[in-house]
């Protein structure tokens, strides 16, 4: 069953419910208040009756004009009666004979009729005085009626407005269905969602279409990740190729020159490893689900300086005051190290490297060749390489991969040229 139907039917089983429960409260009302009204009527008959015998009263017919009654005696037969045929008091009436001043109500049926019946106690025996309930029961049976045909109009009407506000209600959710079924048979993520509103279904709308929206722009993002890897895999893998054919074709070669071709070889292997190692990282996000720590950013920034120093024998020098942040350690670390092989990549003078730690980050200064103003707004895209990077090795995801982690954590990555030549790259994370 649909969720329309559902929603329909259960306003329908509602209305339903709600309508019985007053119509049943209403038929109890309506019926206690016509019993009322008949031993009301019953109560006034007694100050119609004359004084003396009740066996003189009852041939007169005057007093019950509209009612029945009978004499009981006091050893409970009935002497005298104005119904067809005399009536054999009750159990809860014969208690009452000779009891004077005993006064009972009750609804008795006789020959399939209802009769509602007061027995009035007397010294020597009772007087009952009975009302038939045709009249009654007829107003009762028509509100019975009446009740039930009113709760199922009130149902089907329920019925009707329930499907047109469940039609309404579920509209959008059609939509985010069949949005849902386009993506998963087609693949394509241009599914219409449809109008959105401000209600939690409109809500979930505009949701589902900014879900797709993402999920759009991760499915380019990779797309072109794919396409920029494969174009920068070409030309490590093409080197490699050229020189294991002249390896191949001549097996001669002088020591020198074998050992230079060794020596690209190897130069060539370590760039493909990092490129690889990149690539993977930008990829797969491979530090997003670590847990975040305080961290003292100067602490990092110089383990980190150390660790490079040691690799490569480059001079590091790290100032800065203590910095306290919140971060996923192995993220900062590994922009930091990008940071550092940028600007050693791109400095071939003996100067050290300048980081500065301070105003919320960390500043990595130069002395290279400096960035053309045209391409600082670029520095930072995947892949992206300057021209006159274009000879030196490297990826050109490295900064891209800065970026990433300090947008991670709710900063950002900059970079600018130096006074006097060179560059300062870094990045800035909100202090912990």
């Amino acid at each position: 069953m649909s969720l329309r139907w559902k929603i329909a039917l259960t306003l329908s089983a509602l209305a339903m419910a709600a309508t019985a429960a007053i119509g049943v409260a209403s038929y109890r009302l309506t019926s206690d208040r016509l019993m009322n009204e008949v031993d009301r009527s019953l109560e006034g008959v007694q100050e119609r009756l004359p004084r003396g015998r009740f066996d003189d009263v009852l041939p007169e017919r005057g007093p019950f004009d509209g009612f029945d009654a009978q004499v009981i005696d006091g050893s409970g037969a009935v002497r005298s009666s104005t119904f067809d045929a005399p009536v054999a008091p009750t159990a809860a009436a014969s208690r009452a004979v000779g009891v004077a001043g005993a006064d009972l109500f009750e609804t008795v049926e006789v020959d399939g009729t209802n009769y509602r019946v007061r027995t009035i106690g007397q010294p020597r025996g009772a007087l009952q005085v009975a009302r038939s309930l045709d009249e009654t029961d007829r107003v009762l049976r028509s509100l019975r009626v009446r009740t039930l045909i009113v709760s199922l109009t009130v149902a089907a009407v329920a019925t009707a407005v329930g499907l047109w506000i469940a039609g309404r209600v579920t509209a959008s959710l059609r939509r985010l269905t069949v949005a849902a079924e386009h993506v998963e048979s087609t693949g394509r993520l241009d599914a219409p969602v449809g109008e959105q509103g401000t209600d939690e279904v409109g809500r979930l709308a505009a949701a589902f279409d900014r879900m797709l929206a993402a999920l759009a722009r991760s499915r380019a993002d990779q797309q072109r990740l794919v396409q920029d890897a494969g174009h920068e895999l070409r030309t490590p893998l093409t080197s490699l190729r050229t020189n294991l054919d002249t390896l191949r074709r001549y097996p001669e070669l002088p020591i020198a020159d074998r050992d230079a071709i060794v020596a690209d070889l190897h130069a060539e292997t370590e760039e493909l490893t990092e490129l690889v190692n990149e690539i993977v990282a930008v990829a797969s996000g491979e530090v997003d689900d670590e847990a975040r720590e305080p961290i003292d950013l100067v602490d990092l920034v110089t383990e980190s300086a150390a660790r490079y120093e040691r690799r490569t024998g480059r001079r590091i020098v790290v100032v800065g005051d203590t910095l306290p942040v919140v971060a996923q350690r192995a993220a900062v670390q590994r922009a930091v190290s990008c940071l550092l092989d940028n600007a050693s990549k791109f400095d071939a003078s003996d100067a050290p490297i300048e980081v500065t730690v301070g105003n919320g980050g960390v500043a990595v200064a130069d002395r290279g060749i400096g960035i053309p103003p045209a391409e600082l707004p670029l520095v930072f895209e995947r892949f992206h390489r300057a021209d006159e990077a274009r000879t030196l090795p490297g990826s050109g995801l490295g900064l891209s991969i800065v970026r990433e982690v300090a947008r991670r954590h709710g900063g950002d990555a900059f970079a600018r040229n130096r006074d006097g030549g060179g560059a300062v790259v870094g990045f800035t994370l909100p202090a912990g």
